[in-house]
């Protein structure tokens, strides 16, 4: 008992609401037989339960509750409510809720909650409501909000979720607080967009509870990234109730109706405010297109419009089509490919201007920091990189004069129409009239004692104001001079200040440099942009120029020194009293933070990966590969390192075993050829190993397999999912077989989702071939390659299809939990056919039993203690777990039935004796196995 107090007050703890943890079914028996001491003493000698024992009976309620799967009346008054005398059933036997007993309940849940222990609802139903929201039950009602959830994801958030769409989740609270608000009763279905949904009073009690507002937002927020996750196939630990449930949801979703991450391909930029309106360049493979984002509407009926200038010339002017979503009105998403827009011209002077009804609410000229006016524009990846200084690595340049640069990298290469790839080397830099990028080391140490140089900047971040853009210091600034160079022919210049360097003070540091302290020297004002020049009269020209700023109150911490995958992402910015706490997604390079009437760019530290010189990728590939469509024999792997001082080794894992990948004179890994030596693998995981952590990259395959069973039922139907479900050759043709009493189905099939018709319901054996390659072969050959079942209709209605339940013992109410009876006749239950009435799901059969003589007998009646007879068939039967389901006789649908068995003691055996003695018992559970009805 020890061990469990110590889980209920860490979940007191950890949880406001108790219900996401779930205790296991032995830690359930355990509670319900110590609450239900302490209620059988409760109601011999007291009237109140000691508060020690508070949260102990509070944690049992709420596990009753969360297999309660009823709704209660709307004209029953709380005390007297089916909900309480389901407490009592299972905790003291009793059928119906001792008043004195719901009092002392419901005096636990007022004294929790006057100690701040727990949040409880204070209107209406209040104890019941506080139980089923602590509870999250029941669970359709759970399923109709992910219902919800899933509408808006789909209509508001275009198949999407990031943080920059956590706005909306404060809409769906408020929303749902308003409508739940009202007048409810939960037998009815609640309007809340364009659907009915069945939302029942524990998360209606959740939604409108004041002291709960801001962790039902985090709900909300939760259930979005959850369902994005599952949209896009990522796996969800499943270690919370609602975790469990989501998955369950999901799967159940996409059984009932096609969902494919294969929805939406376009890009999606996220739907903004009218005050956060921005425009993008983003490049999707070899093109490059303006995003104008969806923006959110206050009026439904309001006319928005758009008009597109080039050269101050108007080219587009068009009405932008509003779309209706689950909660919100907005604008829909436009892109217009770059190259269209700038046919007719040599230049990016490109502006647009939004109005609403006849106010302008976004004109790019404004504000720099909006403006789309570009000499060049620079990408990495599909975004677009502001930052004047950058490391090298592999960027794409739109540019409709490429030649007319001054500067570009010596390895460029077409990529599309005005579109080009570059890799820079460190040093070079790609510079227009206006505009200069720089690429450079992200440090500078190898050319200490060769060159000039300034150090002490902050790593990967600057700041920029209109057209300025500064290195950023947040201490010392030294300028370092090689201890070779002639000091009378150097000449310091900021701001336009010039300083003799020889007049300088300085010190002599043992990496051959001169270092002069240029903040220390008092040279320039903080806080302020401030250009550095170093002039030499003896080569006539600028040898050193920056623009920097210091911010000495500056500080930036992130929670991991790199990110990858679902690494949690947060960034603390300080500017003295100052601190903002920031997070972004996976496809974001840089940070923008506002500061000093500018804006940082911070550039975020990322361990990447890339196959020879495709696209970087921050995350794992969790879909499993077919290695021919992935790589060649003689690819190459590179990794992009933050940690520059830390080794990486990249492993492979087959069979359990792990095998080292061979790193060539570049420093790069040869994974094509480790791929393409292991032959006929099912499973290679390829992951990174980083001191002692490890990271996934992918998984491929070299061995044709199916993954899942390629074959589904949903909503009526068979589907052949081939594509989802089998890893190798496209071109592959199979043989399929779908075997059962009812169905005989034999055809050829290709490598092409589809639909297969007129199946019958039946529990089947299927069998997939695959064509032989054999080149030598002449006749057509097949070779199995997975084998199966599938459930044709609903898995509950089949369960028993061609089986029967052979009960094994029976568990009295008047005996201990654990104390079972074993049946010495043998008692089965044939003629199994599953009931579905409202939320109640049930099964009702024939009880048999099997005599001396080894007939069977059908137990049509059984005699009663007044020596008359009840009907015994049919019997209905529900299922408590996979071996233990509870059983009352005489069934007439509904429920409508006699009522439990009870267990004869001495024969051992089922009889209708209703006493409770030393002989009789009546029946509470039965354990049971199942066999094949032969």
């Amino acid at each position: 008992m020890g061990e469990l107090l110590q889980k209920i007050n860490r979940n007191f703890i950890e949880h406001k609401l108790l219900g996401n943890f779930d205790f296991t079914e032995d830690e359930y028996s355990e509670l319900l037989e110590n609450v239900g001491l302490l209620c059988n003493s409760l109601l011999y000698c007291s009237n109140v339960f000691e508060d020690k024992h508070h949260k102990l009976i509070f944690t049992t309620l709420v596990e009753i509750a969360k297999r309660w799967k009823d709704s209660d009346n709307e004209h029953d008054a709380e005390e007297n409510s089916r909900f309480w005398d389901y407490i009592s059933k299972h905790l003291i036997n009793e059928d119906y809720i001792n008043q004195k007993l719901y009092h002392a309940f419901t005096d636990v849940i007022s004294q929790l909650g006057r100690r701040h222990l727990i949040p409880v609802v204070l209107t209406g139903k209040k104890y019941y409501s506080t139980l089923m929201m602590h509870s999250f039950s029941p669970k359709n009602s759970l399923f109709s909000f992910y219902d919800l959830c899933y509408n808006i994801f789909k209509k508001d958030l275009d198949f999407g979720f990031t943080n920059e769409d956590e706005w909306l989740c404060e809409i769906v609270a408020a929303q749902m607080k308003t409508v739940l608000s009202g007048g409810y009763r939960e037998d009815k279905k609640v309007s809340i967009g364009s659907s009915a949904y069945s939302i029942k009073i524990g998360l209606r009690s959740f939604s409108v509870n004041e002291d709960l507002s801001g962790d039902f937002v985090q709900f909300i927020n939760d259930t979005f990234y959850q369902i994005n996750k599952l949209f896009n196939r990522e796996p969800i630990d499943e270690n919370t109730r609602l975790e469990r449930y989501i998955v369950e949801w999901w799967k159940n979703k996409t059984e009932s109706e096609k969902v494919s991450d294969n929805t939406t391909r376009k890009k999606r930029v996220p739907t903004v405010s009218k005050e956060n309106i921005v425009a993008r360049y983003i490049r999707d493979e070899n093109s490059v297109f303006l995003y104008i984002p969806s923006i959110r509407l206050d009026d439904g009926n309001s006319i928005v419009s758009l008009k597109v200038f080039v050269n101050g010339e108007q080219i587009i002017s068009q009405e932008i089509r509003t779309k209706q979503g689950e909660l919100v009105v907005a604008t829909k998403q436009i892109e217009f490919e770059l190259n269209d827009l700038l046919r007719n011209y040599n230049t990016i002077n490109l502006s647009i201007e939004i109005k609403e009804n006849h106010t302008v609410i976004f004109d790019s000229e404004r504000n720099k920091a909006t403006s789309l006016n570009r000499e060049f524009i620079l990408f990495e990846g599909e975004n677009e990189v502001l930052s004047q200084i950058n490391k090298p690595t592999n960027y794409f340049v739109y540019s409709k004069d490429i030649d007319s640069l001054r500067r570009i990298p010596d390895e460029l290469t077409t990529y599309g129409t005005n579109l080009y790839n570059i890799y820079p080397k460190a040093g070079e830099s790609l510079s227009g009239l206006i505009k200069q990028v720089f690429f450079v080391d992200k440090t500078k140490t190898a050319s200490l004692g060769k060159t000039v140089c300034l150090i002490g900047s902050e790593l990967n971040i600057e700041w920029f104001l209109e057209d300025i853009s500064c290195i950023v210091y947040s201490s010392g600034v030294k300028l370092l001079v090689p201890e070779n160079a002639n000091l009378k022919a150097l000449e310091l210049r900021i701001d336009k200040k010039v300083h003799k360097l020889q007049e300088l003070t300085f010190e002599r540091i043992e990496s051959g440099c001169y270092q002069f302290g240029l903040k220390a020297l008092g040279l320039f004002h903080e806080n302020y942009p401030t250009e550095i020049n170093l002039y030499s009269y003896e080569k006539e020209s600028m040898i050193l120029s920056e623009t920097i700023i210091v911010l000495p109150n500056f500080e930036i911490q992130f929670n991991h020194p790199f990110y990858y995958g679902d690494l949690e992402r947060k960034l603390i910015v300080k500017n003295g009293d100052e601190a903002l706490e920031l997070t972004w997604s996976n496809q974001d390079n840089e940070i923008r933070c506002p500061i000093n009437d500018g804006m940082l760019l911070i550039k975020i530290p990322y361990l990447r990966w890339r196959i020879n010189d495709n696209e970087w990728q921050n995350e794992p590939i969790n879909k499993k590969l077919w290695y021919k469509d992935f790589l060649v024999n003689g690819d190459i792997l590179e990794i992009d390192n933050p940690k520059e001082n830390d080794d990486i080794t990249i492993f492979g894992k087959t069979n359990g075993k792990p095998f080292e990948i061979v790193k060539n004179q570049s420093g790069n890994f040869e994974i094509g050829r480790a791929i393409y030596a292991n032959e006929s693998i099912t499973d290679i995981s390829v992951y990174i190993v980083l001191g002692k952590d490890y990271f996934e990259i992918f998984t491929v395959s070299t061995k044709e397999h199916f993954i899942a069973n390629p074959l589904s039922y949903s909503d009526g139907k068979v589907f052949w999912n081939v594509e989802d479900s089998f890893v190798g050759e496209k071109s592959n043709e199979f043989f399929l077989i779908i075997k059962s009493a009812d169905n005989n189905f034999r055809s050829k099939i290709n490598f092409k989702n589809s639909e297969i018709k007129n199946l019958q319901d039946d529990i089947c054996k299927i069998q997939v071939k695959i064509q032989d390659k054999n080149i030598f072969s002449k006749a057509e050959n097949y070779q199995l390659i997975y084998e199966g079942e599938l459930l044709i209709g609903t898995p509950e209605k089949l369960r028993f299809k061609y089986k029967k339940i052979t009960l094994l013992s029976a568990n009295c109410f008047d005996s201990k939990k654990s104390e079972w009876i074993p049946f010495i006749p043998k008692y089965f239950i044939d003629k199994l056919k599953f009931v579905q009435e409202d939320e109640n799901n049930y099964y009702t059969g024939q009880l048999c039993v099997i005599d001396k003589n080894g007939e069977t007998r059908v137990i049509s009646a059984m005699i009663n203690e007044k020596g008359t007879y009840d009907k015994t068939n049919p019997v209905r039967i529900e299922l408590r777990d996979n071996n233990t389901l509870w059983l009352v006789a005489g069934w007439e649908g509904g429920n409508d039935f006699i009522g439990n068995l009870f267990c004869d003691k001495l024969r051992r055996g089922i009889c209708n004796i209703q006493k409770q003695d030393n002989y009789y018992g009546e029946i509470n559970l039965y354990k049971f196995k199942e066999e094949d009805n032969v």
